[in-house]
């Protein structure tokens, strides 16, 4: 009895808003029975039910100054429980039968019965033979006890009796056959122990809410986050409370909308430096430093931060801001200071810590390519990785890093390369043949072979495993592993990399890991290389490895002579010298004689084509920079050449981007409302981020959806609407019925703003979008681009055939900006291409009004700045 038994919900609700946890804790105790009779009704499962019914009580702790009617807490959490108990059914259904959790102790049932019990009532029978086989697969003493109790349908007495052992032991024998029974289908089980601390459980749920990173779907990530917050707050305030805190709220500023502002950011701060949590100190830090740029970022870094920070005792921080000071000095080519700096991250880490490995990659590649001979060209990179195993699996936990230089290292990291499906490098569970959708249902992985014999300049390697993983970033990737050695091959498109050399000092599994093994690769082409590869370097050693997690050096560079005289060797020297930075600026360069050369050596009507484009987005951006061409009459502030592969899947069309190597741009942007418009014309880019496709069958009227996405490993939420059909009229014509759609696109760290927002598109059968509008802030105006000019019509409301060409414009500009997107349709036998010329350019009275505006304002500023100080 407590002084809270009398008391009605609305009391016990009120307490609790004003901080009382024991008033929370009466309601809890008085309706968790109905909560959890609510949740099992729809489960059909207690342990299921009761996940539900403490997911139930967290969300509703969490949102509970939303309920009006205090009195009617009780029906209002068991509301919410029964939408959590909905989610848990059709996640479990999607991938599993229903694997019971229920221990039916002293209850004897028909083996028709029991059998039910672990597979379903409904289960297919399909379903069924395939649990059978995974019952056969349990070790022996498992088995038996499975058996005997599923399917014989004896209780855990009667078991117990049979085969002479203790009650327990039989328990325990049939709660471990249910865990590796359900593992089979993908559900995990709860680990935790039951008589662990509440400060021990709230801190494994922070690390569990850190386990979100892995996924590329992080739908449900908001309610982990809203729960694990909920948890952190309930403890004492202590340091290891503050540092949980910062954890959790630097998950919440990275993933969910509303929680990136200035105010989170301060607390994050605030609760890293309370709780010394030198992990999320480093994205404190480099959110400070990220607003400078040139010297003042520089002197910054050097000059207060790093100082600061150790004198706080944040080494880990210091360190990080001393490794990018170092990358700031490269980019001046101050060969001493940049050597100081890495050299003072060697100084102040361990071997473990990712940023060591990092700088001493750094330091073993960097200086070749500040003193590399004028006639090359050298493209290098450096990163630190860390890969983690992970419930027997072995996840690419981080890579940070860089790259400088011109050129490409032909996607050399190739422990990256294969973790492309949920972060997954090798799954030991998976079988011959099994294949494996990623969360968002974009990528898969599969076990293609094992026991293959690969021959490399290494050696011969026998009863390797290939796996084959498929996605939009690189399309295929088929990695071959060797027990006892590591990757021996990796293919990628027409290109693969092959042990070269290699040293294991120890360590074992299908990546052995351990302090000083080291492989090196080099790389092999179907295709001619476009230059002449005078040396090539793409190294992996081991820094540490403890408890599960290695730390990796990586390293790499191709120094390469001149392009070769064909039509890619001249695109590509145009690509990669169409400009030079000079400090803190770039300064376009004349390459248009490549392109031209380029275009005389054009043979395919795709090469054409291709140059042509190419040709006209490289003249605009040379012939309307002010430091090249003294008389612009223009000034370049948003110009590109992009291609897509057009990707058919069912009834969807998606446009992932193709050969970079062969894209460029020129950005100089302002912000002003119309420069605002201007930035649209990635037109066809927005939609497919969005939606993951630029049209898909299933868009009819009244078809909806809201889901959270990934976007270039960035996390959004997308309201998706498909409304009625239209009549649309643009310059190009009337368009009757068109399909008209809408999405909300909440951007989750505003990284690409303008992407985000409401937007609305039509689309008109046999010729494509037609209109589309946007609003990114409500502030902003309304932003409306429309078809001007379209060529050739085909089948459906985004037809792709050979030939097609599509213009979209503006509908109103202003202050002398001008802007449009064209798009040009070509197929060959590899499939159907776009090419994106998109211009963007204002006039250059508008121009220079625009920078007096900016130079008038930061005098103003200065001067401001002044008179406060005085």
């Amino acid at each position: 009895m407590t002084i809270y038994n009398d008391k009605k919900d609305d009391t016990l609700v009120e307490l609790t808003l004003l901080g009382n946890e024991k008033a929370y804790e009466e309601l809890v105790r008085r309706h968790e029975k109905a909560v959890l009779g609510t949740a099992y009704k729809v489960t059909e499962n207690r342990y299921s039910a009761e996940d539900a019914s403490q997911d139930a009580f967290v969300s509703a702790w969490v949102n509970l100054d939303s309920l009006r009617d205090r009195e009617k807490f009780g029906s209002w959490v068991c509301s919410i429980a029964k939408n959590h108990a909905r989610n848990l059914v059709v996640h479990y259904k999607s991938v599993t039968p229903d694997i019971s959790l229920d221990l039916l102790e002293n209850t004897e049932l028909t083996a028709d019965e029991s059998f039910s019990e672990l597979v379903g009532i409904n289960g297919e029978r399909e379903r069924d033979e395939k649990l059978r086989e995974n019952v056969e697969a349990l070790s022996e003493k498992i088995r038996e006890v499975i058996k005997l109790h599923y399917f014989d349908g004896l209780s855990v007495e009667k078991i117990s009796e049979k085969l002479a052992l203790p009650a327990g032991t039989v328990k325990w024998r049939l709660s471990e056959g249910r865990k590796q029974l359900r593992k089979e289908y993908g559900i995990m089980e709860k680990t935790y122990n039951e008589n662990e601390s509440l400060v021990e459980r709230v801190m494994r749920q922070v690390e569990e809410l850190k386990l979100w990173r892995l996924k590329n779907d992080k739908s449900g990530f908001e309610d982990a986050y809203r729960a694990a917050l909920a948890s952190v707050e309930t403890l004492d305030d202590s340091k290891e409370k503050s540092h949980a805190l910062a954890d959790v709220l630097l998950r919440g500023y990275w993933w969910l909308p509303g929680e990136k502002n200035e105010e989170v950011f301060a607390r994050i701060k605030q609760a890293a430096i309370d709780g010394h949590n030198d992990d999320v100190m480093q994205s404190a830090v480099a959110k400070e430093h990220g607003k400078l740029s040139g010297h003042k970022k520089r002197d910054f870094m050097r000059n207060k931060q790093i100082p600061e920070l150790m004198e706080q005792g944040f080494v880990k921080s210091a360190a990080y801001v001393w490794f990018w000071l170092g990358y700031e000095y490269l980019a001046k080519k101050d060969l001493e200071r940049y050597l100081e700096a890495h050299n003072k991250v060697i100084e102040l880490l361990e071997p473990t810590d990712v940023y060591y490995a990092n700088a001493l990659a750094a330091l073993k590649v960097t200086p070749k390519y500040i003193q590399k001979k004028n006639d090359t060209t050298m493209f290098i990179h450096a990163t630190g990785e860390v890969l983690r195993y992970i419930d027997g699996k072995l996840y690419f936990w981080s890579q940070p890093g860089y790259s400088q230089g011109k050129g490409d290292d032909n996607n050399s990291s190739l422990f990256w390369n294969c973790s492309l499906f949920e972060n997954i490098i090798f799954d030991p569970d998976m079988k011959v043949g099994q294949t494996l959708s990623s969360s968002d249902r974009k990528d898969t992985l599969t076990l293609k072979e094992k026991g293959v014999t690969v021959t490399t300049p290494a050696g011969i390697f026998e009863n390797c495993c290939v796996t084959e993983l498929s996605c939009d970033m690189l399309r295929y990737v088929k990695t071959y592993f060797c027990e006892g050695v590591g990757i021996v091959k990796q293919k990628i498109g027409k290109q693969e990399w092959v042990l070269s050399r290699y040293q294991i000092k120890g360590g074992d599994g299908i990546i052995p890991f351990y302090p000083g093994n080291r492989w090196e690769y080099d790389c092999k082409s179907e295709e001619d290389p476009d230059y002449e590869i005078l040396t090539r370097e793409n190294v992996f050693e081991v820094t540490a490895f403890e408890k599960g997690s290695a730390t990796i050096e990586s390293y790499g560079l191709v120094e390469a002579g001149g392009y070769k005289d064909t039509w890619r060797g001249n695109l590509l020297r145009a690509r990669q010298n169409y400009y030079i930075e000079e400090g803190d600026k770039a300064t376009a360069i004349d390459v248009m004689p490549y392109m031209r050369r380029a275009a005389e050596l054009a043979e395919t009507k795709r090469e054409k084509l291709h140059t042509e484009i190419a040709s006209d987005v490289m003249e605009r951006i040379i012939v309307t920079e002010p430091n090249f061409n003294p008389d612009y009459t223009q000034k370049g502030r948003w110009n590109f050449f992009t291609y897509y592969h057009v990707k058919k899947d069912g009834g969807k069309i998606s446009i992932p981007e193709c050969d970079r190597k062969l894209s460029f741009e020129w950005k100089n942007s302002a912000w002003g409302e119309n420069a605002y418009k201007v930035l649209h014309n990635f037109l066809y880019d927005i939609l497919d981020d969005a939606a993951g496709c630029v049209w898909s069958d299933e868009w009819v009227s009244g078809y909806e959806y809201e889901k959270d996405v990934s976007i270039y490993s960035d996390n959004a939420h997308v309201i998706f609407k498909v409304l009625d059909d239209e009549t649309v009229e643009t310059p190009a014509g009337r368009f009757e019925n068109c399909r008209h759609i809408f999405f909300g696109l909440t951007n989750r760290s505003g990284g690409w703003g303008y992407r985000g927002g409401k937007k609305e598109y039509w689309f008109a059968e046999g010729v494509g979008i037609v209109k589309m509008s946007a609003v990114f802030k409500e502030e902003k105006p309304l932003c409306v681009w429309e078809l001007t000019e379209y060529r050739g019509k085909g089948e459906g409301f985004f037809p792709i055939a050979d030939g097609l060409f599509r213009r979209y414009e503006p509908s109103s500009l202003g202050h002398g900006y001008h802007a449009s997107v064209e798009y040009n349709f070509d197929e060959d036998e590899n499939g159907i291409v776009i090419f994106r010329n998109a211009l963007g350019t204002q006039d250059r009275k508008n121009y220079e009004m625009d920078l007096e505006n900016i130079k008038r304002k930061e005098e103003e500023k200065k001067a401001k700045e002044s008179a406060e100080k005085e």
